[in-house]
């Protein structure tokens, strides 16, 4: 028995020696390999479709090749990229510990940074309240110590302290005035507070009397005390105009001299006004 196969590509290789062994079979030799070259054949249709099926296979076995060997990983074959890859990625865990090490202490030093913040915050504020405690003290001592006399200076009745509140009008302001008097003359002493409102109106020096910073029929604040007392009013301006000194004189019963304070208008109302002692005017006459 005895196989035949020949050049699947006659035309473009003649005679191309083949390198399979062709086996042939009898009863006294089992196989015997014999070699052997085709010979020159012509193209047909049966050569050429024999050639397109096999160019076919050709390029699906190239095919299977190329995507065996794109989907499967490639390993280093060379000892040293895989001591390089083992080194690198004991050098990442390395990195990796240090930036979580790192990471944790940063937290700490934001964590006691705000601390420090609010403690800061917690002292400028208990600061702030002691510094206004003690401009209290230091304001109410340095209002005992005229009363006693012990300043150095011998006043009688005085406007101690002046203010001005804003109100839900531009025009009206609310005063309050703290009046007072040498605590060594120990006697009660009684008047009248006349109040006037400088300024100008229409490009005119003005000056508004009491009666024009009311509604007419309120009367003039009056005093009466032994120490130091308060009162307090409200001052309703016209329109146009335009403050600059609250002037207060004080007319005290069985005094010909009375006692005036003059005050800055925008000192007033900022509240940065400071005592001064009063101003001195001549004596009216009475007749």
């Amino acid at each position: 028995m005895s196989f035949y196969a020949r050049n699947p590509w006659p035309t473009f290789f003649p005679g191309l020696p083949i390198g399979r062994i062709i086996h042939t079979y009898d009863k006294r030799q089992e196989f015997q390999a014999i070699p052997f070259r085709i010979p020159k054949l012509n193209p047909g249709k049966h050569g050429l479709a024999e050639m397109f099926v096999l160019t076919v296979l050709l390029v699906s076995v190239l095919m299977f090749v190329v995507y065996q060997l794109a989907s499967s990983p490639v390993e280093p074959e060379s000892e040293e990229l895989k001591e390089q890859v083992a080194f690198l990625g004991q050098e990442l865990a390395v990195l990796t510990g240090r930036y979580k090490r790192n990471q944790a202490r940063l937290t700490v030093v934001e964590r006691e940074a705000e601390v420090f913040r609010g403690a800061n915050r917690l002292l400028r504020s208990k600061e702030g309240e002691h510094q206004a405690e003690l401009i209290r003290m230091q304001s109410e001592l340095d209002f005992f110590r005229r009363m006693a006399g012990t300043s150095g200076t011998q006043t009688g009745l005085a406007v101690y302290a002046a203010e001005l509140i804003t109100t839900d009008s531009d025009r009206v302001f609310q005063f309050i005035l703290t009046l007072t008097q040498n605590i060594r003359r120990a006697s009660v002493i009684s008047g009248r507070v006349r109040i006037k409102l400088e300024g100008t109106l229409d490009d005119q020096s003005v000056t508004l009397n009491w009666s024009q910073l009311t509604d007419g029929s309120t009367p003039e604040p009056s005093f009466r005390f032994k120490y130091f007392q308060q009162m307090e009013g409200n001052l309703a301006m016209p329109e146009k105009f335009s403050p600059t000194h609250l002037r207060v004189m004080l007319e005290v019963e069985g005094q010909r001299k009375p006692v005036v304070h003059a005050f800055n208008w925008a000192e007033l109302v900022a509240g940065s006004w400071e005592y001064q002692e009063p101003v001195e005017i001549p004596a009216v006459p009475q007749d």
